[in-house]
């Protein structure tokens, strides 16, 4: 099996990087893919992946206490500089193989999330797996993904990508891990044909900032209110919230 340290993206990449900028730039996505994890989240968060702390600042909303996993040393050093002063976050610059020697053994959080991390990990069955066991009683694991393996590219493979997901590939890497499937749903039904269509016939290997710009401001307003009444069977992301299966 291929280590954490070797499936995740450890060492600097400037392509990885500047998709984490151009997410960061993605004002309107980025809240939107927060508001669907948000509902799920407990007191106490386990964010594995960070990055540059994208996520972490939203996360860290409501008085949650957060522990921001991120191993990528550049990464690492923007999520610290990001959350500065906010008592509530705990940066950790670890692996998930690692986060025992960062965590107390006993401790356990109310939620684990992975925002975009989960296709980037070889073995994702045994990260699952070691994270469910971080979970207090009655705690979640949430992930939210790519989907649509069919959509599969370019961009995909130069950010690392092992995979894209689809509801049974899911179920099936949840059931395997011990976890019992809580809530699971497809989102952004526009976004996966803009990213299908660059995949077999734009031939783009990253994504421009023009098109983000245009998806940001005009389409996701549009999109995300159409989704909390329509879900799409279909979407650029699924979201899927589990909980450990009682022996």
């Amino acid at each position: 099996m291929r280590t954490i340290e070797e499936s995740y993206l450890v060492e600097l990449d400037p392509f990885f990087a500047e998709d984490l900028r151009q997410m960061e730039r993605a004002v309107n996505y980025r809240r939107w893919q927060f508001r669907m994890v948000a509902p799920f989240l407990g007191g106490s968060v386990l964010e594995v992946g960070g990055g540059i702390g994208n996520f972490t600042i939203e996360l860290a909303t409501s008085g949650r206490y957060v522990a921001s996993l991120e191993p990528n040393e550049f990464c690492f050093r923007q999520l610290v500089e990001k959350t500065r002063g906010l008592a509530n976050v705990r940066p950790l610059r670890a692996t998930v193989e690692k986060l025992d020697v960062e965590l107390a053994p006993g401790e356990r959080f109310d939620s684990v999330v992975l925002m975009n991390v989960l296709e980037h990990i070889s073995d994702d069955r045994a990260v699952l797996t070691a994270l469910a066991g971080r979970l207090a009683p009655g705690g979640r694991l949430v992930v939210l993904v790519p989907a649509g393996q069919w959509a599969f590219g370019p961009i995909d493979e130069r950010l690392g990508h092992f995979r894209r997901y689809d509801k049974g590939s899911a179920r099936r890497v949840f059931g395997e891990a011990g976890l019992r499937m809580e809530f699971l749903r497809y989102y952004n039904f526009a976004g996966i044909w803009g990213w299908w269509w660059n995949a077999r016939f734009g031939g783009r290997e990253g994504q421009s900032d023009a098109q983000i710009r245009f998806f940001d401001r005009y389409v996701v307003p549009v999109v995300s209110r159409v989704e909390r009444f329509i879900r799409p069977p279909v979407g650029q992301s699924i979201l899927a919230v589990g909980s450990v299966i009682k022996p």
